[in-house]
Parts: C-alpha cells; structure tokens; sequence
C-alpha cells in the first residue's frame, strides 16, 4: 500500500509539473529581465518564448521545460542553456555571444546559426554539425554520440572531443588553438590540417 502511495503522489507530480509548463509573453518577460538587460529564466517552468525576441544582454534557460527557441530571435550576449529539454534552435537565430548548451537535448546544431563565441555541447545527443562551420572560439562536444566532425571546420579556439564518437576527421580542418582528444584514437587525420597549437592526447 505504502508503494502504491509513493508511486501515485510521483506521477501526480509529474503531471503537475507538466501541466505547469507555459508560454511567456512580452510583459510577463519584464519580471525576469535584470538591470543590464539579462533574461534568467533558469528553473522556471516556461515552455516557449514569443516569436522575435530581442534580448539585450545573456539569455539563460537552464533547467526549464523548454524544448525550442522562437524563430527570429536575438541574443545580444550568451545563450546559457544547461541541464534543460532544448531540442531546437532554428537557423536565422542570432547569438552574438556563446551557446552553453551542456546537458541539453540538442541533436542538430543546423547552417544559418550566428553565433559569436565558443559552443560548448557537452553531455547532449549532438549527431550533427553542418559543413563549414566556423566557431569563434573554442568547441566541445564531449561525450556526445557524434560520429563526425564537418568538411572545413574553423574553430578559432581549442577543440575537445573526448568520449565522444569521433575516429576520423574531415579532408580539411582549421585549429587555431589546441585539439584535446581525451583519450580518443584518431585513425584519419586530415591532408589538410591548419593547426596553431598541439595535440594533447
């Protein structure tokens, strides 16, 4: 009976929780912007964000049941987006700072993205980055299912792959820091490799 009781207050609130999730408008947003034109939203229960937003500062949704970002959107700082349910970030957003996107749900990081600083996409269900992609900073996608890294990556910092599913990397590849490999075998290196650091294995 006692079991009976602990499962039925569980998923009483499970569905509570899920129930809670909802959409932010315009004016609701003013009671989570600071001063210096931060978002925080980290732990709150919001599920969307309206359509166009401009965000003048950083932009943090970790935690939240949020599981796409709106189309149009602007970011004037960095996306803090950890340990939360983000699946989607369409092309066209614009990020001007970093994407810390560690824990989330991200599969596809898809072309048309700017974003201006390191994208870090550690312990995510990464699969996929698109060809040519230029990060200004460094990138990590540790632990992450991710098999291969795009055709004419730039990264203009270091590059982490540690248990994650990369063997073999593109014909043609730019690091103008370091790659950490942690531990990672590599059994393609590329004919063309621009590299301004080292290697660390």
């Amino acid at each position: 009976m006692r079991s009976f009781l602990i499962l039925f207050i569980s998923l009483l609130i499970c569905v509570s929780q899920t129930a809670s999730a909802k959409a932010l408008n315009h004016y609701q947003l003013l009671n989570y912007l600071d001063n210096y034109g931060n978002l925080d939203l980290s732990g709150k229960p919001f599920s969307e964000l309206p359509s166009g937003l401009v965000v003048k500062r950083d932009l943090d949704i970790s935690r939240t049941p949020m599981r796409a970002l709106p189309r149009g959107i602007n970011i004037q700082g960095g996306l803090i987006a950890t340990n939360c349910q983000l699946e989607t970030v369409p092309p066209g957003t614009i990020i001007k700072g970093y994407a810390n996107l560690l824990g989330s749900q991200i599969k596809n990081w898809p072309r048309g993205i700017r974003a201006g600083g390191y994208l870090n996409f550690t312990d995510t269900p990464l699969e996929k980055l698109p060809a040519r992609l230029r990060v200004k900073g460094d990138l990590s996608v540790i632990r992450t299912p991710l098999t291969e890294l795009p055709e004419g990556l730039i990264v203009e910092g270091n590059l982490y792959i540690g248990g994650s599913g990369i063997h073999e990397f593109p014909e043609t590849m730019t690091v103008q820091g370091n790659i950490y490999l942690g531990g990672n075998a590599i059994q393609k290196w590329p004919k063309n490799l621009t590299l301004g650091g080292a290697v660390a294995r």
